[in-house]
């Protein structure tokens, strides 16, 4: 497991000194800054279509319009249906019922078929040394078999070795006779499994510290990017101290300070990918865009290898956050002052080697003769925070992506909300037409012939208003009509309508509890009630 502490990177890893110690002076270091803004630029400028996407499932959960949605003279209402609300909480529900079905964090450890440095299956049968006492046999049989069983033992193997092949159980089986590799082939006989054993200690470890981090609380927001957005991200897992309250004898406050590994979620609005990778195994590069606030730009100082007088330098620069075009939109309004944040871009990808040992970054002996490497960088406000050769072994990019549903020739996925997104617009057409028109028709239009009633008069109507006449033959001089009502024919397209979303999102509508929905007779109760009136 990867970590990023002092224990974490061995001695001979390789860091760009901090500034205080270093020769290398801005003007080096700088080299390394227009590489890291030249590949953010370009995911920021393909992922345009993408943020767009996503801009409109945001508005479509919210129920708001947006800025292309105009709406003429004659409409009056503004009503928003948020059935992709519905839909995307229901799809959400269901992938955290799945992955936190048995109330604890998604992860299983389970041996592999061909178990290796742990035996799989050990046995030994406590009534045979009685046995063959009965029988009259001095000796014990051979516990490790004979030739020809089809058991044969490694050149070099004796005792011992299969005594450290029991993993976790030879302390306690070292003092039990006859234990055998293999399944017990009596009735009376106890069968072992080292290699499962093993495994389920360690399940029940990375459970424990898994539960620590509170994984499954970022676990859970990144289900629900998955299903909203259609990608959900993770990162990790690094390794950070945890520090637990402890008090000593004395009342002291005496911290327990442990290592624990640690996985986050990363909006996707924050993550930049490499444009030209269909999935995280092809991506060169991973940025991500960090806002921090001038407190934790200093505590990054508390985390190994970064460059302290560095981050200081950064700091006295001022806030330098440059809002993107969508922070606007999914904010409920716009501050009139400036953001008083830092943006922090931390850079994951491949590096030639020349241009890390031009920034003063020593390379291995074993990897000298590679024309590029992994390297984790961190820039600031035109500063070089941190620089080191990524820490992973083998190296990777500590960033797990993974789509509600998959687009093959696109980094993103696919969501709910873009899957209903016409479907969403129809609905909420149709009903403003069936609004309109039920408020239109609940009221009668009134015409009034001025020429029949004497001047003057408020033509205001209410009940028991009098007008008064001048002439004219009675009932001519005001005139109540009444609109057609239609609102049913717009509300019979809506639930077509909604139909329609129940089939783009493959998510039917009795799922997350709609009463009234027709068409489950293909389900199990449906089907079984039909064989019962064919039976009668």
């Amino acid at each position: 497991m990867a970590e990023e502490n002092e224990g974490f990177i061995e001695d001979d890893a390789i860091v760009l000194a901090d500034s205080e110690d270093s020769t290398i002076d801005d003007a080096d270091t700088s080299k390394i800054i227009p590489f890291i803004m030249e590949k953010y630029n370009r995911a920021d400028d393909y992922r345009q279509q993408d943020e767009d996407r996503w801009l409109r499932a945001y508005r479509n959960y919210r129920g708001l319009y947006g800025s292309d949605v105009q709406f003429t003279e004659a409409e009056k209402s503004r009503v928003f249906i948020k059935v992709t609300k519905t839909k995307t909480l229901a799809a959400y529900g269901q992938i955290v019922d799945v992955l936190f079905a048995g109330q604890k964090f998604p992860l299983t450890v389970d041996p592999t078929e061909l178990p290796d440095g742990v035996v799989a299956n050990v046995n030994f049968d406590p009534k045979e040394p009685e046995q063959l006492k009965q029988s009259g046999m001095d000796e014990i049989v051979n516990p490790y078999g004979f030739a020809g069983d089809g058991k044969e033992l490694p050149a070099g193997a004796t005792a011992k070795t299969l005594a450290e092949s029991l993993g976790p159980i030879k302390d306690k089986l070292q003092d039990i006779d006859g234990v055998r590799e293999g399944v017990g082939k009596t009735p009376t006989a106890i069968t072992f499994s080292p290699a499962m054993i093993a495994a389920k200690m360690m399940q029940k470890k990375i459970h424990d510290q898994l539960e620590e981090s509170s994984a499954s609380k970022h676990l859970r927001s990144t289900a629900f990017e998955m299903a909203l957005f259609g990608t959900g991200v993770m990162k990790g897992p690094f390794a950070v101290d945890k520090e637990y309250p402890n008090w000593n004898e004395e009342g002291e406050y005496s911290p327990i300070i442990k290592t624990i590994p640690q996985v986050s979620h990363v909006s996707v609005w924050n993550f930049y990918p490499d444009p030209d990778a269909n999935n995280i195994e092809e991506a060169q590069f991973v940025i991500e865009r960090h806002k921090m606030s001038r407190t934790q730009l200093r505590n990054l100082k508390r985390r190994p290898y970064f460059r302290n007088s560095v981050i200081d330098e950064a700091i006295q620069l001022g806030e330098n956050y440059n809002k993107e075009s969508w922070e606007d939109d999914l904010s409920d309004y716009a501050p009139e002052h400036g953001v008083e944040r830092y943006e922090v871009l931390e850079y994951w990808g491949m590096v030639d080697t020349e241009m890390l040992v031009e920034q003063g970054v020593d390379i291995p002996d074993e990897l000298s003769e590679v024309d590029e490497l992994q390297a984790n960088v961190w820039i600031c406000n035109g500063k070089l925070l941190r620089m080191v050769l990524n820490p992973f072994k083998p190296a990777r990019i500590p960033y797990m992506a993974a789509p509600y549903e998959l687009n093959p020739y696109s980094f993103f996925g696919v969501g709910i909300a873009e899957n209903m997104d016409d479907t969403q617009t129809l609905m909420n057409g149709f009903m403003r037409m069936a609004v309109d028109n039920a408020v239109l028709s609940g009221n009668l239009l009134i015409e009034v012939d001025e020429t029949n009633l004497v001047p003057g008069q408020d033509l205001s109507v209410y009940p028991g208003k009098v007008f008064r006449r001048q002439g004219g033959a009675p009932g001519q001089a005001i005139f109540g009509t009444k609109f057609p009502n239609v609102a049913a024919e717009n509300l019979q397209l809506f639930d077509k309508a909604r139909v329609l979303a129940d089939e783009s999102t493959g998510f039917p509508s009795f799922a997350h509890g709609q009463t009234g929905v027709s068409g489950v007779g293909r389900t199990a109760y449906g089907c079984r009630t039909r064989w019962r009136k064919e039976r009668n």
